[in-house]
């Protein structure tokens, strides 16, 4: 089977390895896996191409369901086109069936390329629609008509939320030698136009809500030729839109249409490379097969460049260490709802994987509101997840905990008789407490998951082992990012030790850690290693896309990817993930937020004399250390409590800056910043500490640069107490003699 389970006699002491004499000064030696062998990837037996890996899952079983999805059920009052009924019978679509829309898809689009389509009159058909390229990595070239007549290598653009249209349409770019481009589904129109224009695309399929957005900048888009509704219109909408597309010089297709044309003859093209054909197979295997846009933090997005190799050896990776559950043939089902253009989910990643170990996609309804009861209907096997999800399971846990009365103190019994079995003999089951106890939690999720995955973001290790013993299955961290295809690294789901970390490293690539002695991180560390985090291998990007700058700056010379994050490496090879080089932090929620930008919006308030905007991996929002003005945190003090103090006072002007009411003002102050700047919502500050005292000299540099990690270090309590307070918790009115008895 293509999914397989860890050696029998895996060593948990020495699950990745440095290999020797390659340690070189200001680094790590290179570590590599101790449980697979890199051979594996490039067996006979495992797929060369994600075309090939497809066209294997088919054949091994070609009835069973590749998509399950719930049903829209008639309108009845009063569900409207808004507030849609859901039904609760799934409907499937068998593998066969994907890839009988998929040839046909995929020989309708080559056929609109042949026919002058994808390009103004004006433009040359040997260079429009443009084929995407990056330096180094093999091209068909503008004058390669070899397959079908047409020209290939060129970009198709996706804006809709998960469905399975969405991945019919990137199977077909897999077989047919096209680019698939992901549009973010929340990002909005001035990210798309981006993206349409910076590609550039000359089509773009989409889900029926976005078509008003996409003719809308249409004209600001030369590119952009045509535009595909994933979703068939009723006549007269249809004809409104076609008459607004046509106005602006764009053809407005339908996706269904389109694949009964490629059923045509003179249409219809068999899938994959051209038979025969000397250097196809090769081309396929190394060329550009799908641009994923990061979601930016300071600019514009950039497009991350990856190849056939990249994903498919990724996916191969992945399958190595799966639950056992997994590898034995039978039907199991995957839970859709991390949206397809973010890599951790997207077909390149996760969905790939369901797909290479015969799995079924099950599609949610994409309403996050109705995420549970999606599941309850679903009932996955496996489930992916960011640590915003799973932080809130736990939390609902630990409320019910201490609600108090015999549930509360039952589950308080149930939960730490677990947690000790786990931390001292792996296991995670327990007859008793799981039938009387846990049993309505594993509900939650459909009652039947055998393995959680989380990545995006840190993991807490208090969740972590949460959900261990509330779902009885196994649950697994890793470390990826965008231009690692999601991958790098995975814990062991029975290693006690792999809590709090990242896990073992996988196959598919190297890491080593590069000194960062600015920020106190060296390889030569005890107990152990730390630096920058440096990955290398089959699955690395080769670039951002018309981006030789970024792309120097990311991939040294030697092809070491330089992540940004700072790693340590445990004595038993294990990966995690301590800190980052730049002021950028990725959220619990996954969402990037670029702090130093941040604060230079928010400091310009003359309250603050100066300010430390505060995130943290395991948490959703933003807090604060503000250092206020004296004579301006008078007048602040006077507003928001009536009393009246003077700055010459700071003993107590200090005490009256620690009011709530105070505190609730400053935080209005700043939210009005975030809505005058256009912050999103998880840029806003939540949570403040307020104080007169200026940054001591070891937080700051020379030049008045705060030192993120050492501040950190030194203001715990004071940013421990704002995420209390931020995340519901009262404070009241805290001092510092106090503040550690409260927390």
């Amino acid at each position: 089977m293509p999914l397989v389970a860890y050696p029998p006699n895996t060593d948990l002491v020495h699950q990745s390895v440095e290999i020797p004499g390659s340690r070189t000064p200001g680094h790590t030696g290179v570590w590599k896996s101790n449980i697979w062998d890199r051979s594996f990837l490039t067996s006979p037996e495992m797929p060369k191409t994600l075309f090939e890996l497809f066209e294997q899952s088919v054949s091994r079983h070609p009835d069973r369901a590749l998509f399950l999805r719930r049903p829209v059920l008639p309108p009845v009052p009063p569900a409207t086109a808004e507030n849609p009924v859901y039904g609760t019978t799934l409907v499937p679509t068998s593998y066969a069936a994907v890839q009988t829309r998929r040839t046909n898809l995929g020989g309708a689009l080559l056929a609109l390329e042949r026919a002058g389509r994808l390009r103004r009159p004006d433009e040359h058909p040997s260079s429009v629609p443009h084929e995407v390229t990056q330096s180094g990595v093999p091209a068909f070239g503008n004058e390669n008509r070899a397959k079908a007549g047409s020209r290939r290598g060129w970009g198709v653009g996706l804006w809709s939320k998960n469905r399975e249209e969405w991945q019919v349409v990137d199977l077909a770019c897999h077989a047919y030698g096209l680019v698939s481009v992901s549009l973010y589904e929340t990002l909005g129109p001035d990210v798309a136009k981006y993206i349409t224009n910076h590609c550039p695309l000359s089509i773009i399929f989409s889900a029926a809500n976005h078509l008003p957005s996409l003719l809308k900048i249409a004209p600001q888009c030369p590119s952009l030729r045509v535009i595909v509704t994933m979703d068939t219109l009723p006549r007269a909408e249809r004809d409104v839109l076609s008459q607004w597309a046509s106005s602006v010089g764009v053809e407005l297709l339908d996706m269904a249409e389109m694949e009964r044309w490629g059923t045509e003859e003179g249409v219809r093209c068999a899938p994959g490379p051209v038979k025969g054909l000397e250097g196809e197979d090769e081309l396929d295997r190394n060329r550009v097969v799908t641009i994923s846009y990061t979601s930016g933090t300071t600019g514009d997005p950039k497009g991350v460049v990856l190849t056939n190799t990249n994903l498919t050896t990724a996916t191969i990776s992945n399958g190595l260490g799966a639950t056992a559950e997994l590898t034995v043939g039978d039907e199991w089902r995957f839970l859709s709802y991390l949206p397809l253009s973010h890599i951790y989910e997207a077909s390149r990643f996760l969905q790939l994987l369901v797909i290479h170990g015969d799995g079924t996609i099950a599609l949610t309804t994409g309403d996050t509101l109705r995420l549970l009861e999606d599941a309850q209907v679903i009932k996955p096997t496996f489930m992916a997840g960011v640590p915003r999800v799973f932080n809130r399971i736990h939390a609902a846990v630990v409320t019910q905990m201490k609600a108090g009365g015999l549930k509360g103190a039952l589950l308080t019994r149930a939960v730490e008789t677990k947690l000790a079995n786990w931390r001292t003999k792996g296991e995670v089951k327990h007859t008793v407490y799981d039938a009387l106890v846990f049993r309505k939690i594993r509900a939650l999720l459909g009652g039947n998951i055998v393995y959680l995955s989380s990545g995006a973001a840190p993991l807490s290790p208090e969740v972590h082992e949460m959900l261990k013993i509330c779902f009885s299955c196994d649950v697994v961290q890793g470390f990826g990012m965008t231009e690692s295809v999601g991958t790098g690294t995975k814990g062991i789901a029975w290693d006690i030790g792999a809590v709090g970390t990242c896990g073992q490293i996988q196959p598919c690539n190297d890491i080593r850690l590069e000194d960062v002695p600015d920020m106190g991180y060296t390889s030569k560390d005890v107990p152990n290693p730390r630096g920058e985090l440096c990955m290398r291998g089959s699955n690395i990007f080769v670039g951002y896309l018309h981006d030789p700058e970024n792309t120097a700056k990311a991939l040294d010379k030697d092809g070491w990817m330089h992540t940004g994050d700072i790693g340590e490496i445990d004595a038993n090879g294990r990966l995690k993930i301590v800190d980052r080089i730049k002021n950028v932090v990725k959220l619990s929620q996954g969402e990037y937020v670029a702090l130093e930008k941040l604060e230079g919006m928010y400091a310009l308030d003359p309250l603050f004399a100066s300010l430390l905007v505060h995130g943290d991996s395991t948490r959703s929002c933003l807090v604060a250390i503000g250092v206020l003005d004296p004579e301006k945190a008078v007048a602040l003090v006077e507003r928001a409590t009536g009393k009246k103090v003077t700055a010459a006072d700071l003993g107590l002007l200090e005490k009256a800056v620690q009011d709530k009411k105070v505190r609730q003002a400053v935080l209005k102050g700043l939210a009005k910043v975030a809505k005058q700047q256009k912050l999103n919502g998880f840029e806003v500050i939540k949570g403040v500490h307020l104080t007169l005292s200026p940054f001591p000299e070891d937080v700051v540099t020379p030049t008045l640069k705060i030192k993120r990690n050492i501040a950190a270090k030194k203001y715990r309590k004071e940013i421990d107490a704002a995420y209390i307070e931020a995340e519901g918790g009262d404070l009241g009115d805290v001092s510092s003699a106090d503040l550690d008895a409260r927390l």
